[in-house]
């Protein structure tokens, strides 16, 4: 019984492993961000010159990995603006926090994820269990998609008041940059481009625990 549960650990360690390593290396990409905000948040709906969406990308995927401060200064007519107030700086700080914890996550995950399976690999059980287990995250998985799809602004806003202690997360369109440059939309490219990459790598896992049992017969 305690082997099965191993077993069945080392795949659910693998599994969050997995997320946090690509939640941090896609929300670190600075040519993906820029993309992505090009395309949901052009210049013409931010009033944010287009010649700094790169500066501003990659200013704000450093901060996330832990580099220098969150602050672009701009100019406009000859006039040097702070892109960014109090309110968006304490908020991107919770966040950069988030980002750091699933560097731990995934650092310390895959370490606890080896651990385990060079303890459980060889029960004759293991692969029968990593996929029982992977065919259940899946399916939560695909439970959280369903709900997204349905509505999204509500599942987006759960997860803000689960994430975070205070309401920093609310900002105004009207009086702050992050917002505009950070609509709706791009999070739901975000999300489908985590999921997707997660989603692949929890087949490939499939697979491989298939292919191991067919061995085994």
């Amino acid at each position: 019984m305690k082997q099965r549960a191993l077993s069945a650990l080392t795949a659910f360690l693998f599994c969050i492993t997995a997320l946090a390593a690509v939640v941090y290396g896609v929300g670190t990409s600075p040519r993906l961000m820029q993309s992505l905000m090009l395309r949901t948040a052009p210049s013409e709906t931010t009033m944010f010159p287009e010649e700094q969406y790169g500066a501003v990308t990659q200013m704000m995927t450093d901060y996330l990995k832990g580099h220098g401060d969150f602050q672009l200064i701009f100019q406009m007519d000859g006039i040097a603006y702070n892109a960014f107030n109090e309110r968006e700086q304490s908020h991107m700080a919770d966040v950069q926090g988030l980002f750091r914890l699933c560097r731990i996550l995934a650092l310390c995950g895959a370490v606890l994820t080896l651990i385990c399976w060079f303890f459980a690999r060889k029960q004759p059980f293991f692969w029968r269990t990593v996929r029982r287990t992977v065919c259940i995250v899946l399916a939560f998985v695909v439970l959280i998609a369903l709900l997204a799809m349905v509505d999204f602004d509500r599942l987006f806003i759960l997860f803000h008041q689960i994430a975070f202690t205070n309401n920093l997360w609310l900002l105004n369109p009207h009086t702050d940059l992050l917002i505009r440059l950070m609509p709706t939309q791009l999070f739901i490219d975000y999300a489908l481009i985590i999921g997707m990459i997660w989603a692949a790598m929890l087949g490939i896992l499939l697979i491989i625990a298939t292919v191991k049992l067919r061995n085994q017969q």
